[in-house]
């Protein structure tokens, strides 16, 4: 699918620049954010697909070099807002900080996988969604509870979307799972 596409020449600096944009998707997320998020990175060089998940196969991102274009496939396997965005930076940053070079398949463990680089990837994409520094402003204001409302205003200030702020939080298993679930939406693209 990926070769068939007549990209133009990936420009580097304009996928950086690209980046301000592409959050402000994440924040918003209007209905046609992936139409936009695809454009945006076309734009750059950069080819954004979007595949189906396949049985049995525990993959949600890859990034890879097709003859002289990057290449980003996100699959359909969580199939929720605040996953999506954050595989899409952390596939994103691969190609900002590794190159051509390196290979990335989410949640893969193969030969070639460079731990180092995977932690740089999800770095970035940490930095992208719902930084480090933000997170324990959060904490540390919030050591003990935080209501929806508290993650709400946080997301506006933060210029995030509560699903980041939210996703994180249960995943450290700081709030319970049900707390926010009407920020975690569903992301139903058909593909390409």
């Amino acid at each position: 699918m990926a070769e068939k596409i007549e990209a133009p020449v990936f420009d580097g600096k304009k996928l950086k620049g690209n980046i301000p944009a592409m959050r402000k998707l994440m924040v918003e997320q209007p209905p046609n954010f992936f139409e936009q998020l695809l454009q945006l990175c076309f734009d750059a060089g950069v080819v954004l697909l979007f595949t189906p998940k396949l049985p049995k196969v525990p993959l949600s991102g890859s990034t890879r070099w097709i003859k002289e274009n990057p290449l980003i496939q996100l699959t359909a396997r969580y199939g929720q807002n605040d996953r999506f965005w954050f595989t899409f930076f952390h596939e994103l940053g691969h190609i900002i900080l590794h190159g051509k070079k390196y290979i990335s398949l989410e949640n893969v463990d193969f030969a070639a996988v460079d731990p180092e680089k995977e932690q740089e990837a999800h770095d970035f994409a940490v930095k992208n969604t719902f930084s480090k520094e933000q997170e324990e402003k959060l904490l540390r204001e919030h050591p003990h509870s935080i209501s929806t409302e508290d993650i709400v205003n946080y997301a506006h200030e933060f210029n995030t979307h509560p699903a980041m702020i939210i996703g994180r939080l249960q995943f450290l298993k700081l709030i319970h799972y049900s707390v926010g679930r009407e920020f975690i939406e569903p992301v139903q693209l058909s593909e390409q």
